[in-house]
């Protein structure tokens, strides 16, 4: 079996036998996989300081002859992305993404959009050109448009009622449209309403460069309203929890 070489993103390290690790990786070339890195834990040349979360590798791998784990022969960093693990907050806006990146991607399915947009995310995130709360927002709001799951935002999903004419709404994740308050029916589910001033930045935030993202100033409120909408939307498609959520929000009313 040929090997291969290409970049791709730590996602994820784990111990494995007496030396060895296991790396979740996104590479551009071969999308979300696992391989195994031997004697890792021994290595003082081929992989210290490189198998770490959220570094950017240039790695070499050799398939498997069967199953799904690939052999990792070598990795050259581009760039360690060290500043992620040396702040809290950071660190865990960093395992948010990549936690999402591992959900929302399929084993052996590349996509070089997301591909480009976790590698801008976090290059942003280590540079702190953004807000933590709000490029996580745009994260996985630009990740579910590119996995095909891009909810519609701009009036009830029902009457057709823009958002500049009702104050609230509610996210429907079945339909993935905006339900207004006239519209709806049953008891208002906190989880999923979300106000017409955190559409409006929702909004003008999705077409928007990531790197312009700094611009937009949404508040601690609004922030938190949009991720916990986003997240119940997202646990619908996928149908698990997103563990890294918990301490997100925590860093988020810890900096509101």
């Amino acid at each position: 079996m040929k090997e291969w070489h290409g970049p791709a993103l730590v996602l994820g390290v784990r111990n494995h036998a007496e030396a060895d690790k296991l790396v979740t990786l996104y590479s551009r070339e071969h999308g979300r996989l696992t391989a195994i890195a031997k004697s890792a834990r021994k290595s003082k040349k081929r992989f210290v300081n490189k198998l770490e979360p959220f570094t950017l590798l240039s790695i070499t791998c050799r398939p498997p002859r069967r199953g799904s784990l690939h052999f990792l022969t070598s990795a050259e960093l581009i760039d360690a992305n060290l500043g992620l693990r040396n702040d809290y907050h950071l660190y865990v806006t960093a395992a948010f993404i990549c936690e999402l990146l591992k959900l929302f991607s399929g084993e052996h399915d590349p996509d070089q959009r997301i591909f480009h947009l976790a590698r801008t995310c976090l290059s942003i995130l280590e540079q702190r050109q953004c807000p933590a709360d709000i490029l996580a927002i745009f994260f996985l709001l630009h990740l579910l448009e590119m996995c095909g799951y891009n909810p519609k935002m701009d009036a009830c999903g029902r009457c057709g009622k823009k958002i500049d004419q009702e104050r609230d709404f509610t996210l429907s994740p079945a339909g993935g449209c905006l339900i207004c308050s006239h519209c709806h029916h049953g008891p208002q589910t906190s989880s999923l309403h979300i106000s017409r001033q955190t559409l409006k930045f929702l909004l003008s935030g999705r077409n928007m460069e990531l790197s312009r993202l700094s611009s937009l100033r949404m508040s601690k409120e609004n922030s938190r309203q949009a991720i916990k909408v986003l997240i119940n939307y997202s646990r619908h498609i996928l149908q698990q929890d997103i563990h890294s959520l918990p301490s997100l929000l925590r860093c988020t009313n810890d900096t509101g």
